[in-house]
């Protein structure tokens, strides 16, 4: 491989000392050709979270609200040959601080819609855009999960357009030979990218119907709402509000919580902890961020399973995970989906399904049983819940049903294609009128700051 400037990216933590001598090597090939290589060490850089306030595209257009180093970091990506991921493999995603900068890669995407490969996507923001190179550590062998992490490497190529991509797991105990072996084939190849059923395929198929998932554990249930947008309700807390409104209807105890900033300093893990301690069911509901879970669910996760795995006798407890996603397309939602499923499994919590929302912003904030509802039909992501309800009440998982009713667009007699037009019309139309909203016309929604 051959370039002038390639960015690292490492995603390592605190607990990451052992994986040195991987980041090692795959510098040293990296910069075998005298490419000026740049290192951002993510856990020691202040960089705040996403909010998903969208100010990237409607107040600054290309450019972070947050004047924080993610600003440099992204500049730096842009004006880089190469940008290189470094990081511990999370449940098949990014390490915590990786996706904390990950998320903040919105603003390097223009704002509209265009359909590819069947697929709905936002369109590049830059005519140059950096190869991308993403570089897993596994510390016990895992096929599923090096699988889900090469996928969310393509899915994420294919949202960032570079001119070719690469992804590979390795283990941390490799040899330094076989290593740099490795990385050499690496950075010389280009990988497929995985549209349509190379995603879809890793949708957790729902749990077998009739079988009893939760019958040991407490009749209490926890809804975690990684949304976020904290201010005002978002469609994470509207859709896990109900689901857990209908279960403490059926006599069981809820408790909700929504993942804020604190989570980064002990008393937040020591709050959330608690609360998970007391649950025996977890809904876990959450947006789609770089197609993937956003940054502080990521840390939840990694939290809880640290937690759970220290435990000599870790309570029975299930999860059921519900996703809602920008897009159109069911599938989008699957590596997220898959991602919880294998957090649930290297944790030792009962998987009891998940739920798949596209399009989310057809429920917005308004609950989803409010008297005078505004807005497209939410009839099926209603009864979705309430057939998910009533089972995992009764023990049971996720029904198939109920799977099925959230896959389906608001209009039911409107063929799909239609329904993705007018979605990715109305919604580059929608942008446009919010920005102008703050004195931002349609011209600067594409601005390029970060240019070379």
């Amino acid at each position: 491989m051959s370039c002038k400037k390639a960015v690292i990216l490492d995603g390592r933590g605190l607990a990451d000392k052992d994986l040195g001598p991987v980041f090692g090597a795959l510098s040293d090939v990296l910069g075998t050709d005298g490419t000026l290589i740049e290192t951002f060490h993510l856990n020691e850089m202040k960089l705040a979270h996403c909010l998903g306030c969208f100010g990237c595209w409607l107040k600054t257009p290309g450019m972070c609200v947050e004047d924080d180093a993610g600003r440099r970091v992204a500049k730096a990506v842009m004006q880089s040959d190469t940008t290189v991921f470094f990081t511990p493999v999370t449940f098949g995603g990014y390490s915590p601080d990786l996706k904390k900068m990950m998320d903040h890669f919105i603003q390097l995407i223009s704002p509209y819609f265009q359909v590819e490969l069947g697929e709905v996507h936002h369109p590049p923001r830059y005519a140059h855009r950096p190869r991308l190179v993403m570089v897993g550590t596994q510390r016990h062998p895992n096929a599923h999960e090096a699988h889900i992490f090469k996928t969310l490497a393509g899915r994420n190529a294919i949202n960032f357009h570079p001119p070719s991509y690469a992804a590979e797991v390795v283990a941390a105990t490799d040899p330094a030979e076989a290593l740099r072996q490795r990385f050499e084939a690496l950075l010389a190849r280009s990988d497929a990218l995985p549209f349509g059923e190379a995603a879809a395929s890793l949708m957790p198929p729902p749990v077998a119907p009739g079988v009893a998932t939760g019958e040991d554990g407490p009749r209490q249930a926890l809804l975690i709402v990684g949304s976020p947008k904290t201010s005002s309700p978002s469609t994470s807390s509207v859709l896990g509000s109900y689901l857990l409104e209908r279960l403490a209807e059926r006599g069981w105890e809820t408790e909700s919580l929504t993942l804020r900033a604190n989570l980064n300093r002990e008393e937040g893990e020591a709050a959330l902890l608690a609360s998970v301690d007391r649950a025996g069911l977890v809904l876990l509901v959450f947006p789609l961020y770089s197609d993937a879970l956003p940054y502080l669910v990521t840390r939840a996760l990694a939290t809880i399973s640290t937690h759970r795995r220290r435990s000599a006798r870790p309570a029975p407890q299930r999860l059921v995970a519900i996703v809602n996603s920008g897009f159109p397309e069911t599938l989008q939602n699957a590596v997220a989906l898959a991602i919880c499923q294998e957090f649930a499994s290297q944790s030792g919590m009962r998987w009891s399904g998940g739920l798949a929302l596209a399009g989310g912003g057809i429920v917005g904030e308004q609950p989803l049983n409010a008297a005078k509802r505004s807005g497209l039909p939410v009839k099926h992501v209603i009864e979705a819940l309430d057939l998910s309800a009533e089972a995992l009440a009764e023990g049971r998982p996720v029904p198939v049903r109920a799977v099925n009713l959230m896959t389906k667009n608001p209009f039911a007699w409107m063929p799909f294609a239609l329904y993705r037009w007018i979605y990715t019309r109305f919604g580059g139309k929608g942008f446009e009128k919010e920005a102008a909203k703050n004195g931002v016309t349609r011209e600067r929604l594409l601005d390029q700051p970060y240019a070379a």
